[in-house]
């Protein structure tokens, strides 16, 4: 059951700014024991975006501008006042230099209904204080679990400046190391702080706070590094994204990173209805890389949230409405809040109002 917040008034809405020491004795941090360094991959993610995405931005009019900028919802969304009880996720609104090479990237800054603090990706480098900001907005002293999908820079690049701001308990990722500078910087971070390290791997379960339990359901432990790795190793490292389903009572939700065509196919065949979630953050920022219509049906959301600092690919965007999910996008949203409780209800707020969701 979706219960909707706030009034959605009609018109698109423009891209929302959020202008938002060692420790011995703990596991080790990932090493960067992979092939030659390269920035190759991050570099080639720069032509994933369409020429339709692109003209799909620059369609949004002046008056739709004029609209959007009379709503804006970030001191509701900042309000946790009724949030105890519920297992929250808020899908942060990036973006970093118009001249950057990558992507903002993701960053989803979770609570648990006990108020467990998750951080699941930190974005580009560019982008990382904006994941400070946003924490320091919620009020938030502490970072329980700190979580990497995959080593890219639009995930990981904004790692080391949150550890520098937050003191973090744990901190979790994949058996995948990289060879980039962003990687050995997020390495390095790692190190310098106190937090205990995990990898993770297929089959794993961990509980977010008391009441919410994690299970990885991929990657595996051994990873296979393709011949010339870390060249040409863009949808390799993204289909090694860590795939992430959170339980609370009869709720769920499913974080997948990356992932690309061949690998959500892999898991509809491996996991089936298992894959069946509530809320899902949509795979690859949203791209029709990725999104199929097999992962739409097996997935089954309520609720869909892509983050992505480039226009939505309308493809995906009208599948997943047609399979019944509502559509939620932090291009033309903003900073996106859904809340849930442990009966499947689930409760969204939009900072922006859009067409997504009229």
């Amino acid at each position: 059951m979706r219960k909707k917040l706030g009034f959605k008034q009609m018109g698109m809405a423009l891209l929302a700014a959020l202008y938002l020491t060692g420790c011995a004795g703990k596991p080790a941090a990932p090493q960067t024991s992979a092939p030659a360094e390269t920035t190759a991959g991050e570099t080639s993610q720069n032509a994933e975006t369409t020429a339709a995405e692109t003209t799909q931005a620059a369609e949004t009019t002046a008056e739709d501008e004029s609209a959007a900028a009379e709503t804006d919802r970030y001191d509701e969304i900042i309000d946790r006042s009724k949030d105890e009880g519920k297992l929250t996720a808020y899908f942060l609104d990036l973006e970093t230099d118009p001249d950057a090479e990558d992507k903002a990237g993701d960053s989803t800054i979770l609570i648990s209904p006990d108020g467990k603090v998750m951080l699941l990706d930190a974005g580009h480098p560019g982008a990382g204080h904006l994941v400070v900001q946003a924490l320091k907005d919620l009020g938030i002293e502490q970072i329980d679990y700190l979580v990497t999908s995959h080593p890219h820079i639009d995930h990981i690049g904004g790692v080391p400046e949150v550890m520098e701001a937050f003191p973090v308990g744990e901190t979790y990722s994949s058996y995948v190391e990289y060879t980039t500078k962003t990687y050995e910087d997020y390495v390095a971070a790692l190190e310098k702080s106190c937090a205990e390290h995990h990898n993770l791997k297929t089959g794993d379960v961990f509980q977010f706070g008391e009441q919410v339990q994690v299970e990885v359901l991929g990657p595996e432990e051994e990873i296979v590094y393709p011949d010339g790795f870390p060249d040409n190793s863009t949808e390799f490292l993204n289909n090694h994204s860590l795939t992430l389903k959170f339980t609370y009572g009869e709720s769920s939700a499913l974080f997948c990173g990356d992932l690309y065509l061949p690998q959500e196919r892999d898991y509809v065949e491996q996991y089936g209805e298992k894959l069946h979630s509530d809320l899902v953050k949509a795979n690859h920022h949203g791209k029709d890389t990725s999104n199929s219509k097999k992962w739409i049906k097996a997935t089954s959301p309520q609720v869909v949230v892509a983050m992505n600092d480039k226009a939505p690919n309308m493809t995906v965007c009208e599948n997943y409405k047609k399979a019944g999910a509502e559509y939620h996008h932090t291009f033309y949203d903003g900073v996106v809040k859904v809340r849930m409780d442990d009966k499947k209800n689930l409760e969204v707020l939009d900072q922006k109002d859009s067409f997504l969701n009229e």
